[in-house]
């Protein structure tokens, strides 16, 4: 029964706790000994497809539970972890795969780890029978299922605010990709978010990532905002919130990923980013200028702790910000020549509309590259303030 939680120890007061934060938020899970499980459950109540498992549990236990859940479903619950403290017990289930949760409980925190907990193990499934696939020989079918798979993560349709426009372009190298763009509403729809990324690999591998990230961002812009400048607090949560998860889940995988991400006030053009390593958007003035928003902290999953700076900018009528992976200037042709950021600039002199704009580079680097093979992920992103009556487009 897909999205059944159950709470496996039901003795500890940290248990408990996990179970108040839950039921309060509408979702009260089964909470069942170990005993009872193995002993009398199978499957009555319902097959969880979340286990939360107090960290006094054996693993062994534990991994007799997602035996016999594998057996009765055919793929695996996610497994998180919690305790009161940083322990040994708790150690001891992180090696062994798990997620986990620290006590005090907080509601967005838990809901967010166990969100993305599921979302990770939905992709892993995916990958591992893609995987399995290939060594059937339905290799490159079943790629094309997970490239399916990973454009339901990008937008289907991009936001529609008055006064503005905005278009994507989006190809893979590969059958999937580290690459990905995202734009959606934020705080009560007063503001748009909007997100560029590229993972230092590619492939299956950089697709669980990137969908990883995307994930966090979205769980955390989603959270409870300040009432004061909300779109700045919103970036630097986001940011360092991902950031934060990343080296504390994933810094033995040794991915890291270059981010930009925006929010903007739609009534001012108010733009309040972080630029995290990021080949630098190029704002496309309305008189022909160009302004480069430059990095303002590192790459994710790079080093914990790491100081994210604030960057202002302000979108005015007829103003085009141009957002892109490095894709892009190192789209090579027959001759091994990089399409590079003086094509990069010149293409985006003529200006216009975001959907002119993306279409004009995805034309110059397909007539660039020619016949040659696409080595990296081009993904692009347009957000245009639309002008006022007179002004230049």
């Amino acid at each position: 029964m897909a999205g059944t939680t159950m709470i496996v120890n039901g003795c500890s007061s940290s248990a408990r706790d996990l179970w108040r934060v839950l039921a309060d938020d509408g979702d009260p899970p089964q909470i069942r000994t170990p005993q009872s499980v193995l002993a009398d459950w199978w499957p009555t109540d319902g097959t969880p497809d979340m286990l939360l498992v107090d960290a006094g549990v054996a693993v062994a236990t534990v991994r007799s539970l997602v035996e016999r859940i594998v057996a009765t479903v055919g793929h695996p619950p996610a497994v998180v972890s919690f305790a009161d403290a940083d322990d040994e017990d708790l150690a001891a289930h992180v090696r062994d795969g798990s997620e986990f949760l620290l006590a005090p409980f907080r509601p967005h925190l838990v809901q967010s780890r166990l969100a993305v907990s599921r979302h990770t193990r939905d992709l892993g499934v995916a990958l591992s029978h893609l995987q399995a696939a290939a060594e059937h020989r339905d290799f490159e079918r079943d790629l094309a299922i997970g490239r399916e798979i990973q454009l339901g993560f990008l937008p289907q349709a991009l936001p529609e605010i008055e006064g503005w426009d905005i278009a994507a372009w989006f190809q893979p190298a590969r059958e999937v990709s580290g690459d990905f763009y995202d734009a959606y509403d934020v705080i009560n729809g007063r503001f748009l978010a909007f997100a560029i990324a590229d993972v230092c690999d590619k492939g299956i591998g950089a697709a669980l990532f990137m969908a990883l990230i995307r994930s966090l961002l979205r769980q955390a812009a989603a959270a409870e905002q300040s009432d004061v400048e909300p779109s700045a607090a919103l970036v630097l949560r986001a940011v360092r919130t991902t950031n934060d998860y990343l080296m504390a889940n994933h810094m033995h995988q040794a991915y890291f990923a270059t981010l930009f991400f925006g929010v903007v006030d739609p009534r001012t053009g108010d733009l309040v980013f972080i630029n995290c390593g990021h080949n630098p958007p190029v704002i496309r003035r309305a008189d022909g200028t160009q302004q480069r928003l430059e990095p303002t902290g590192p790459a994710l999953g790079i080093m914990p702790d790491a100081r994210f700076e604030l960057g202002r900018a302000k979108l005015h009528p007829g103003d085009l910000l141009f957002l892109y992976t490095d894709g892009v200037p190192e789209a090579k042709n027959c001759d091994g020549e990089f399409f590079g950021d003086e094509r990069t600039s010149s293409v985006l002199v003529e200006g216009g509309t975001a959907e002119a704009v993306v279409d004009r580079f995805a034309t110059a680097i397909r007539t660039h590259s020619g016949t040659a093979d696409q080595f990296d992920d081009v993904t692009m992103l347009g957000l245009r303030r639309q002008p006022t009556y007179g002004e230049p487009i």
